[in-house]
């Protein structure tokens, strides 16, 4: 690795930080197991159409998003955000991942989170543990209160690609590393000039 190339070390965050999905995990400590439960028989037709491949993740996503927050007031939005980033995601943590990235931090390697999730729940806890940025989907807001939409691209696969790209142009001029553990996570392992899949 020529010297005079920053590093940039990049993870995903659900499964490869996360030993689970922060979404659903979310979701369970904000409304409680039994309206969770609710929701998902409810779009249960939406769920099994992404199964089936007839909708995207990016379609089912949103909707069981806009199910569980369309219309909350955003500062209630962030509030549940910050609570669950700040005091959940510690425990759920990968002690094998955090060994990693305290191993680039050591190096002096800028840390990076490159993520599906919505980045409100990401962010506390990122910039808490020193992460230079967060990559994540957004949530939209309009007049204070959430609309239930995505304000980008679910941030998954290529649009993982495309968007850190936006951030971080002129690959030649930094060495990638990225973690990740699923099929939303291949196209940044062959980006990188050392990519790796966390099982």
């Amino acid at each position: 690795m020529p010297e005079t190339k920053r590093t940039i070390a990049v993870f995903d965050f659900d499964g490869t930080i996360t030993t689970r999905d922060t979404f659903i995990d979310l979701l369970i400590r904000t409304f409680g197991a039994m309206r969770f439960v609710v929701g998902c028989v409810r779009l249960a037709p939406v769920l099994v159409m992404y199964k089936l491949g007839l909708i995207s993740n990016n379609v089912a996503k949103e909707r069981l998003f806009s199910y569980f927050f369309s219309a909350m007031d955003a500062n209630t939005f962030r509030n549940h955000c910050d609570d669950y980033s700040l005091n959940r995601i510690d425990r759920i943590t990968s002690r094998a991942c955090l060994e990693r990235i305290e191993w680039h931090k050591d190096q002096g390697h800028e840390l990076v989170i490159v993520s599906a999730s919505v980045e409100d729940w990401i962010r506390p806890w990122a910039s808490r543990n020193l992460f230079n940025r967060v990559i994540a989907t957004r949530a939209e807001t309009k007049q204070g209160q959430l609309t239930g939409r995505f304000a980008t691209e679910n941030c998954y696969a290529g649009q993982k690609v495309e968007r850190f790209l936006a951030e971080y142009p002129e690959k030649k001029s930094y060495y990638l590393y990225f973690y990740g553990d699923s099929r939303g996570d291949v196209e940044m392992v062959q980006l990188a000039d050392a990519g790796s899949m966390v099982r």
